[in-house]
This record gives C-alpha cells, structure tokens and sequence, in this order.
C-alpha cells in the first residue's frame, strides 16, 4: 500500500502546523527466525540472495535456539520466534515478535499464497 500527499487532503493548513504526523509505511522484506532454524542446513533457496550472503559472509551465527546477526554497530540476537527485517535501504534489523505485528503488516492481498 502506498500512500502520496493526496491521502491527507482532508488536513488543513492550520492542523499540519500543529507538530503531528503521521508515519510513511514502508515495504520491508521480512523472515521469521523459526523458518531459518527449520530449513535445512546450508539450504538458503527458499529465502531471499540478501539473506544468503549475510550468512556467507559471516555475519550471520545460527544456533539451536536463535540467530546473532553481526551487521551493524551491536550484534543483534534473534530468538525463535522474532523477524530478521530489510528494508528498502538494505538496513538489516531484528524485532521481536509482539513489535513485529504491531509494526508491520502482511503486504500481500488476502489468499495470496506465500
């Protein structure tokens, strides 16, 4: 979904001046860790080239209850059931479940298969 400076005609000046806005969506890229820890070893076809190289490169640690992913300043620790996220920049995050579906939403159309 993809919203343009038309969808918030119903604003007025006065109201925009007031220092409330609202966030742009963006389309982020997104895996659940669980789905790494399930797929078989060294078997990276099922998810996307960005994901593969950071696991061929060395930054990414895969253990029996997680991913340490060493891509930015800090490592970041992925359990089980968090999101490893990229977005449109190719910054690579990790949020934890309940952030994850409150942040984020599915960007296909319903019965679309995944």
């Amino acid at each position: 979904m993809t919203l343009s400076s038309n969808d918030f005609s119903y604003l007025h000046e006065e109201d925009k001046a007031m220092g409330e806005y609202i966030k742009m969506p963006i389309s982020v890229e997104a895996f659940q860790v669980d789905q790494i820890l399930r797929s078989p070893e060294d078997d990276w076809s099922e998810f996307p080239s960005w994901l593969a190289q950071i696991y061929a490169d060395g930054q990414m640690i895969i253990s029996a209850d997680g991913i340490t992913l060493l891509t930015g300043p800090e490592d970041a620790k992925a359990l089980r059931n968090d999101y490893i996220v990229r977005d449109a920049n190719g910054l690579v995050g990790v949020y934890d479940e309940a952030t994850f579906e409150r942040d984020f939403m599915d960007a296909r159309p319903p019965n679309e298969p995944e």
